[in-house]
């Protein structure tokens, strides 16, 4: 795996940011813990120190330098562990009492460093701190504490920290690369899949780990995306032949009527005849690709701006009013069962279409003298819309296959239409999220519409 393709990836940038903010976490918990151990030793050797000081002083008030020579003299020799250093020297920088060398006389809080006898006649050099003052008469007074357990402390909690950050940011930049390397894993998985794709193999998908994680489930998403996008293609491909199929009889009948018209030399009603027949012809081919763009209208999406709420018993009371003259004239028998007050949100002319289609379909595919039949009622939230005939119906393994476009039945390759009605009821029933579903009738065909909840 390409080393700087690796260290570019957004999840080593994260673990690169997470070392930085967790260096300033490590940062804040160092100063709370040094302020607490070292700090907190630090203050009490300087009080400590600071009442030696003022004792001392005290004494130099009293008695003069005699006596804060006695006062230094007797502090040394009481002191078994020798932790208390003193200095006292005059003017001249002379020493006058105490277990210190001479040094400048600086003023103030000081640390220094002070050689001390050990084991085996070894010297130690431990940190001292201490505090000098300026006495009357020119002398100075410096007085201060081994402080080299606090030398100590401090070292260890310098270290314990220094090291505690350098294993984090290491394993955090190891952790990073191992984590950039499984994320780099599987978007290279998702590029190859859609190189795949791009090459013409609509079958290929992402694989998933069955881990469920955010991965898995952007996986599951495109995946259903990609499947979705294969049926639209495998739809466009289809509706492609099935357009070549359906239009080529029409167009080579009317070549075929128009080339007969040219070669065969005839009265002016025979040409009015062959042009009639061209027209209507084209009407129908013109019908087609009408159907054709409303579906795909329809399928898009668009009309779903235009939902309402409408009054669904008022307007399929109106669709049958309108139809039952028809149904008259084809010796058909139109009943309708519609409730008022029925309502629903959808696309008034597109509704009306769907209707209109399912009753010219049953219409069209029942013999004379039978009924076809209406009804609507509430369901629950929503409505339920059926329409039942008493013809032949379809046969259970085409049910699904009539809403397909151009997919006609055998019974039905003698009948005018496109086969174009039911893909269009299928395409508004879905904008419309309508359930839909056929059984048979027996005889005939059951078609019932659910319509969900406002």
């Amino acid at each position: 795996m390409n080393l700087n393709r690796l260290l570019h990836t957004t999840g080593f940038r994260y673990a690169l940011l997470y070392v930085a903010l967790f260096g300033a976490s490590v940062l804040v918990l160092f100063g709370v813990v040094y302020w607490n151990t070292a700090g907190y030793m630090e203050r009490q050797l300087k009080e400590v120190v600071d009442a030696d000081v003022q004792s001392l002083k005290g004494d130099y008030q009293e008695g003069g330098v005699n006596d804060l020579h006695r006062s230094v003299d007797d502090r040394i020799a009481s002191d078994r562990h020798r932790q208390n250093l003193y200095l006292l020297q005059d003017r001249n920088g002379a020493r006058i009492a105490g277990n210190l060398e001479p040094r400048r006389p600086l003023t103030g809080w000081q640390e220094s460093v002070h050689s001390v006898s050990a084991e085996h006649d070894e010297e130690e050099h431990h940190l001292i701190l201490g505090r000098g003052v300026m006495l009357p008469g020119g002398f100075y007074l410096f007085v201060a504490q081994d402080a080299n357990q606090l030398d100590e402390i401090r070292d260890l909690t310098t270290g314990a920290f220094g090291w505690a950050f350098l294993a984090v940011a290491v394993l955090a930049v190891i952790g990073g690369m191992v984590m950039s390397a499984g994320l780099l894993h599987r978007v290279e998985t998702v590029n190859r899949t859609a190189q795949d794709i791009i090459q013409g193999d609509l079958s290929r998908r992402i694989p998933t780990r069955g881990t469920n994680d955010e991965f898995d489930q952007l996986a599951a998403n495109l995946n259903r995306m990609l499947e979705r996008i294969q049926l639209l293609m495998e739809e466009l491909r289809q509706v492609s032949s099935d357009i070549a199929h359906d239009l080529r009889t029409p167009l080579g009948r009317l070549r075929q009527h128009l080339e007969g018209a040219r070669l065969r030399p005839g009265t002016v009603e025979e040409y009015k005849r062959v042009i009639d027949r061209a027209i209507a012809d084209t009407d129908a081919i013109l019908e087609t690709f009408a159907a054709l763009l409303r579906i795909a209208q329809v399928e898009s999406g668009s009309r779903r701006s235009k939902f309402t709420e409408l009054d669904l018993s008022q307007l399929l009371q109106a669709v049958v009013e309108t139809y039952t003259p028809v149904a008259e004239d084809g010796d058909h028998t139109l009943v309708s069962a519609i409730p008022p007050g029925v309502t629903i949100r959808g696309d008034r002319e597109l509704l009306t279409q769907m209707f209109v289609n399912l009753i010219e379909n049953a219409l069209g595919h029942t013999p004379s003298g039978t009924a076809i039949e209406v009804s609507l009622e509430s369901s629950g939230p929503g409505a339920l819309v059926t329409v039942v005939d008493h013809g032949t119906g379809i046969p259970e393994h085409e049910r699904r296959k009539v809403f397909q476009r151009f997919y006609r039945l055998d019974t039905s390759r003698g009948t005018p239409g496109s086969g174009l009605g039911l893909a269009l009821v299928a395409a508004i029933a879905e904008l419309h999220g309508v359930d839909m579903t056929l059984s048979d009738n027996q005889p005939g065909l059951r078609v019932m519409l659910r319509f969900p909840a406002r």
